[in-house]
């Protein structure tokens, strides 16, 4: 079989094509709002492999469409419907404040403006019972309303519809009667949940970008088609599984951290390979720079979070993203101080260093400047860089400011961008109860090889793994995800009131509809596999932790203590502290379905050596403001096999990256081609 990924970032967009044994790479500039790069780069990627697009058997699909909708704003024109009463949930939001003594602080706005909601007469109480009970002449008159307002997507959020679903449903039907072909998002569906505001925001999230990926689908499908690929489109999820592009129209909100993902899944998969348990994913591009946590080598996943200040409440991998990528512009403050981004010079015009205009030093210029990029050899040579342009920008608009050499101030626009990136690796370790200590950090994307032997020293961490293809590696993880559905239903009880009937019946509920999901898919009944869980609580207390549940309906399977005690286990290590002797809760019950899809597999190199290899040159580097400029060995990754060694400081250059050694560290290439370079203590 023949497996093709695309994964769409900010600056380019990266292709895999993998056919039996052959594995061909591209990188083409993205292109924003549009799938034209992806087409391109399946067309050059198939070219060059003497294949014809039509030759694809499956294509999977990484994209930002939905977060860049979402974060600039430029998503769906929303109507909501609420209960009588709650018409400002989205307004009044939540007390938690990103800044708690700031007193100019203003909150984001919301996705659906007060004049575009509205207010239905009904009420459930906190158990589900009618209140007052929704008649089919409120749902009529509360459809014409929406209708007026003649909306691209409508969401729906009525109180305590988690418990009852048929108030929403009535609407629903009143809705698409009324507007045909207008996608409509029940709470109920998207995230039957309490808490009312996380619930009404996801809600109306999943219908503001709900059309821009649809959109983005549909024509990309067409467009597809028209260039001969007939091959199964699959698309990747937040949550780190892949969807079929119906899959995705049901909750786009699910995929809303879409491009990120890819490199995740990959990270698990080496940390498998290598035997390494714990790992920090850090993928790093042109615009920003991604986190995440492999853990007992498997990806954290977080039941929600916040993306630009406001919650998102489903299943997603637990990534932190921040605006460090190469093309993070540097700039002296009013202060004095030198800063790094959140502003970036993208794709266009780029780094002073690609000669289309920029002028402002980035973090791409300033390692130009150091030496550690060779401008002639950048994305194999295809795109030469321009020293002289690098040099002008470092220097006007940060050395001559801050008074320092030209090499200083590249060095420290280095180590400002690697402190936010450090930070972002200790809120994802040290404040999760993690020892960093214990982790390796795998490097990827176009930049992460370069400043990841930095940041791994820095935070004393036991090594550094890098891929073969760093720049295309979270195109790489698209290819070994699973097709995957999540389904969730609140179930408030204490431990001491659990009913094993009534728990197992509520699992199975859940898992035969999930089951259904994966017929629709085409996933064969062997190839389907479901994990259980729950989010449970110590009665009293505010968040939740997800623990893992044994499969429902074997005898003996629910073991009430055991599974108090690895919700324990997981407060101790989340909190610092538990007591056993505090009644537990039960609030959520989850099932996750996957469908297991081929496989496309990469070959190891070539091994059997021992050694160092010959460098292929050596060059002038500053890797250090004490030892300045010197003279470092350059090592092509082509001619590097399994066994081979490599003492710091180094250069390894690829095409799509380039590898950096500091004084001290140590470098190995294993069987499957992964360098693992040794942090000195």
């Amino acid at each position: 079989m023949r497996y093709l990924s695309a994964d769409v970032g900010g600056t380019f967009t990266d292709l895999v094509l993998i056919d039996s044994d052959r594995v061909h790479l591209d990188k083409v500039a993205s292109t924003p709002g549009s799938a034209d790069a992806v087409l391109e780069g399946i067309r050059r990627v198939t070219d060059s492999a003497g294949l014809k697009p039509s030759d694809i058997d499956l294509f999977v699909h990484g994209f930002t469409v939905g977060t860049n909708a979402f974060l600039t704003r430029n998503g769906a024109k929303v109507a909501m419907v609420v209960s009588d009463g709650f018409r400002d949930v989205l307004e009044i939001g939540d007390q938690l404040r990103p800044h708690l003594y700031r007193l100019t602080q203003t909150k984001p706005l919301p996705v659906v403006p007060r004049s575009r909601v509205v207010e239905a007469e009904e009420r459930l109480d906190a158990f589900g019972n009618p209140v007052t009970a929704l008649s089919e002449d409120e749902a009529r008159r509360v459809a014409g309303e929406i209708a007026a307002l003649e909306p691209e997507a409508v969401a729906v959020c009525l109180a305590f519809s988690y418990l009852d679903a048929g108030p929403e449903e009535m609407i629903e039907r009143h809705l698409a009667d009324l507007l045909p072909g207008v996608p409509i998002y029940l709470s109920s569906r998207v995230n039957p949940q309490i808490e009312e505001y996380p619930r009404a925001n996801t809600t109306a999230v999943a219908g503001y970008v709900g059309p821009v990926v649809d959109r983005y689908v549909a024509t990309l499908d067409q467009a597809l088609a028209g260039d001969g690929v007939t091959a199964p489109l699959r698309l990747m999820r937040s949550d780190g599984g892949v969807a079929t592009p119906e899959g995705a129209r049901q909750n786009p909100a699910a995929m809303l951290l879409s491009g990120p993902a890819g490199g995740v899944i990959a990270g698990a998969a080496m940390a498998g390979e290598l035997g390494v348990a714990n790992l920090v994913t850090f993928d790093m591009g042109g615009t920003s720079a991604d986190f995440s946590v492999v853990a007992d080598g498997e990806p954290r996943m977080v039941m929600g979070r916040e993306i630009d200040g406001q919650p998102l409440r489903l299943p997603t991998l637990d990534i932190e993203t921040i605006s460090a990528g190469g093309g993070s512009i540097a700039h002296v403050d009013l202060g004095g101080g030198l800063r790094v981004g959140p502003q970036s010079a993208g794709a266009d015009p780029g780094p002073a260093c690609y000669g289309q205009g920029g002028s402002d030093a980035t973090v791409t210029d300033a390692a130009v400047v150091l030496g550690i990029l060779d401008p002639g050899e950048f994305l194999g040579g295809e795109m030469a860089l321009d020293a002289d342009l690098a040099r002008r920008a470092v220097g006007e608009t940060i050395a001559e400011p801050l008074g320092l050499s030209l090499e200083e101030a590249a060095l420290g626009i280095v180590r400002v961008a690697n402190a936010g990136m450090i930070q972002a690796i200790r809120k994802l370790s040290v404040e999760r109860g993690l020892d960093i200590r214990d982790f390796a950090l795998l490097a990827f994307g176009g930049a992460g090889p370069i400043y990841a032997p930095f940041m791994a020293r820095d935070l004393g961490m036991a090594e550094v793994l890098v891929p073969t293809s760093p720049g295309v590696y979270a195109a790489q993880g698209l290819l070994m995800s699973d097709i995957r559905h999540a389904r969730q239903a609140a179930w408030q009880r204490r431990f001491s009131k659990v009913d094993e009937n009534e728990l197992t019946e509520r699992l199975l509920a859940l898992k035969n509809d999930l089951d259904g999901a994966l017929a629709r898919d085409g996933i064969g009944e062997d190839d389907r596999y479901f994990r259980f869980a729950a989010d449970m609580r110590c009665v009293g207390q505010f968040h939740e932790l997800l623990v893992p549940l044994p499969e429902p309906g074997a005898t003996g399977w629910w073991q009430a203590d055991d599974i108090a005690a690895a919700f324990h286990r997981q407060h101790e290590r989340a909190y610092g502290h538990t007591d056993e002797t505090v009644p537990v809760e039960f609030v959520n019950l989850r099932v996750d379905a996957f469908g297991r899809t081929p496989k496309a597999a990469l070959a190891e190199t070539d091994g059997g050596v021992s050694g160092k290899p010959a460098p292929a040159a050596d060059r002038q580097v500053c890797l250090d403001a004490a030892k300045g400029f010197e003279d470092v060995p350059v090592y092509r990754r082509g001619d590097l096999k399994a066994g081979h060694g490599i003492d710091g400081p180094a250069v390894i250059i690829q095409r799509d990256t380039t590898t950096v050694l500091l004084h001290g560290q140590s470098a190995t290439v294993a069987p499957t081609g992964v360098i693992r370079i040794k942090v000195a203590s």
